[in-house]
């Protein structure tokens, strides 16, 4: 792919209310970055998609930015054309025309590698493409309007609130209905009232109304200081009854659900005009028949225009279905900005907070610039590091008050982390699942194989099964197929034959590999003088050549990714001569500085190489080495079991350790092998594996 490189900068889509505010804080932190917006002007929705007699529902004080107050002269609810000067303002007091691009579309952002971490490709409506460093998306929720399918059709005049601007648009007819019950629904069934005298307006359930003031304060003023929503239920309720009294003497039903689990509507104007008739509450429809509109009250009437404040889908459409994970209409994200599994990805702008959101924009851009500069110190996405502490939600809905304390909470974790040098130099640990990558476990039929599949599987990895006997990997794949709703796929082969293992990295490149957990291995017990030798040379092709010829055709891809992570399993005779045990020992002790070289050799590369070295460990192990009586006289505490073993290598695995030891008399083995005279330890093993036979 051609690309013009900028893979120094941060993309930044939209030029709106929040993408404006990351832009003075990009700038700021002096991170260099491109901002892009698709039509002509800056201002997002507040541009070319509110009508002419819109004003606020939040007050000046709290939809204003931190950092750039509102003109004293404007009123407490500034109308949408004094909004709009105040977004060209800020744009201007900050100089961020310097790096805005006008009229320029963004129809696709892709990952370089399997998690971003090397960067996006950009790609243009032009047909240019871009590689960015990070891609910040801010392109607004209010664009893609929700339409409700009912049956029939309606002939009158239709038209979505996105695209009203003033009574003419309604039409020539007088009888208007509306559809919905948020703010757009609420001025538009007033304005149309106004213009003709009446308008009707329906709602499918009951809802929260707040009035825009209580005692004279603008009710966005009362969300600036945090309190716990149990108490601000129980201040807000008997406040709402007193300024309204009962919902059902306007027409309007009670409220299905509890104060502030959903959305509220902000209007004091809507339920004057329903005292004063000039609006008529409707349920919701129950088909269309021309202009006839019928009700599920069963009640039905004659309208002229039809209007659809139904509101909008969330969607990015730049972005492939797999990227986002969805949840009730809304991505999951961390902090309402970081992607789960993507490294170099923010989503900005995508909050429904009860009041403005001046200060969630001031201090969340603020974040997200700390965040981009963290990503930069990290090889595993920074959204996973996050989510430890704060987890991910799909609620667009949010407390003003509260939102800003977790922004709080999340900037002193970054800079906490920073301070304790858990982000520098931080090597990457387990990869997290995407749908396209792919663990990889050697001798996954029985024993620690087995046990590690399921320990990877738990976790969300799709897996490649790969060892001889094909009806053991497909039972095992069924299981975890149903267990755990992850992709199994097996690959039988027997790994001392060449072209076997030729034929299995060919079919391991069409995925992208994330774990790799070379664990295939026997071993055989007696003097090697007495022993088989095509055995012994079968020993050294699965334990030795096998893993050695994986890594060099499969690690070069997980760093060009700069994505992944590599387990060798080993054994702690790999540290120690081993009489009547010769071939293993060796080829173990292979294995062990392999991993180990491996470990410090990949520092930086975004991948890990972690060494399992088990001691004795309750498998089929031992009948296929014909352990003999040494197995028998080990006591129990000495073995642990494969999936205790498995655990703490897929454990080791995520915490980027360099050994794993799993059980007490492993480790103790593990110590004596490596620092016991060998004057000493060859006899006394000789001894023990000799009687063992």
């Amino acid at each position: 792919m051609d690309a013009e490189d900028r893979s120094e900068r941060v993309c930044l889509v939209g030029a709106g209310y929040a993408g404006n505010g990351l832009a003075r804080a990009l700038k700021q932190a002096g991170i260099a970055y491109d901002q892009l917006e698709a039509t002509d002007r800056v201002g997002g929705n507040w541009s070319h998609g509110v009508y002419d007699s819109t004003h606020l529902i939040s007050s000046k004080a709290s939809t204003q930015y931190v950092e750039h107050p509102m003109p004293e002269d404007y009123p407490t609810f500034p109308s949408g054309a004094q909004m709009l000067a105040y977004l060209e303002s800020y744009v201007d007091r900050f100089g961020l025309r310097e790096h805005l691009e006008l009229g320029v579309e963004v129809t696709r952002v892709r990952p370089v590698d399997g998690n971003g971490t090397a960067g996006w490709y950009v790609e243009l409506a032009d047909g240019r493409v871009r590689r960015y460093k990070a891609v910040a998306l801010a392109n607004g929720h209010y664009w893609d309007r929700n339409i409700p399918d009912y049956p029939g059709e309606f002939t009158g005049r239709q038209l979505h609130s996105k695209d009203y601007k003033r009574p003419a648009d309604l039409g020539p007819g007088d009888r208007v209905l509306v559809v919905g019950a948020g703010n757009s629904a609420s001025d538009l069934a007033v304005e149309a009232s106004t213009t003709f005298g009446s308008a009707d307006i329906s709602m499918r359930r009951g809802y929260w109304f707040l009035p825009k003031t209580m005692f004279g304060i603008p009710s966005s003023e009362l969300d600036r200081v945090w309190a716990p929503l149990a108490l601000q239920r129980l201040v807000m309720h008997p406040l709402l009854r007193m300024s309204w009294g009962d919902y059902r003497w306007y027409g309007l039903q009670k409220p299905d659900h509890r104060l502030f689990s959903k959305d509220v509507t902000v209007s004091s104007t809507l339920l004057y005009a329903l005292r004063h008739g000039r609006v008529k509450v409707r349920p919701e429809i129950e088909r269309l028949d021309g202009e006839v509109v019928f009700f599920r009250d069963g009640s039905s009437e004659k309208y002229d225009c039809l209007v659809w404040a139904t509101g909008f889908h969330t969607r990015f459409p730049m972005l492939d279905d797999d990227v986002l994970s969805w949840e009730d209409g809304q991505p999951l994200l961390v902090q309402h900005a970081l992607v789960p599994r993507y490294a170099n990805l923010y989503v900005w702008g995508t909050v429904a907070p009860r009041s403005g959101a001046g200060r969630i924009i001031s201090h969340g851009s603020d974040f997200l610039a700390e965040a981009i500069l963290a990503q930069d110190e990290l090889d595993q996405p920074l959204s996973d590091v996050v989510a430890r502490w704060l987890p991910a939600r799909s609620s667009m809905l949010a407390s003003s008050a509260d939102l800003v304390g977790r922004i709080r909470l999340a900037r002193v974790l970054l800079r906490t982390l920073h301070a304790t040098r858990s982000l520098r130099g931080r090597r990457m640990t387990l990869p997290t699942p995407t749908a396209s990558g792919r663990a990889v476990v050697t001798g996954a039929s029985s024993g620690i194989g087995a046990a590690l599949a399921e320990s990877l599987a738990a976790r969300g990895h799709g897996l490649v099964l790969v060892a001889r006997r094909a009806d053991r990997l497909e039972e095992l794949a069924t299981r975890l197929r149903s267990d755990h709703g992850v992709p199994v796929d097996v690959r039988p082969a027997d790994l001392a034959d060449p072209d076997e293992r030729a034929r299995l990295v060919r079919a391991l490149r069409e995925s992208p590999i994330d774990v790799l957990c070379l664990n295939a291995g026997f071993a055989t017990y007696g003097a090697l003088t007495e022993l088989d030798p095509d055995r012994e040379r079968e020993q050294v092709a699965v334990n030795v050549v096998a893993v050695h010829d994986l890594v060099l055709d499969l690690l070069p891809g997980m760093v060009a990714r700069r994505r992944g992570a590599v387990l060798v399993t080993g054994s702690t005779a790999g540290n120690q001569p081993s009489p009547h045990n010769a071939t293993y020992a060796a080829s173990k002790a292979f294995a062990n500085t392999l991993a180990e070289s491996l470990h410090t050799e990949l520092r930086g590369t975004g991948v890990t190489c972690t060494l399992l070295a088990p001691g004795p460990v309750r498998t089929e192990f031992a009948d296929v080495s014909a352990l003999g009586a040494l197995a028998d006289r080990l006591p129990s505490f000495a073995w642990v079991s494969a999936e205790e073993a498995a655990e703490a290598a897929v454990t080791g695995l995520e915490r980027g350790r360099r050994r794993v030891v799993p059980g007490t008399t492993a480790k103790l083995q593990d110590i004596g092998g490596q620092h016991a005279p060998r004057s000493i330890l060859g006899p006394v093993l000789a001894r023990v594996y000799g009687r063992g036979r």
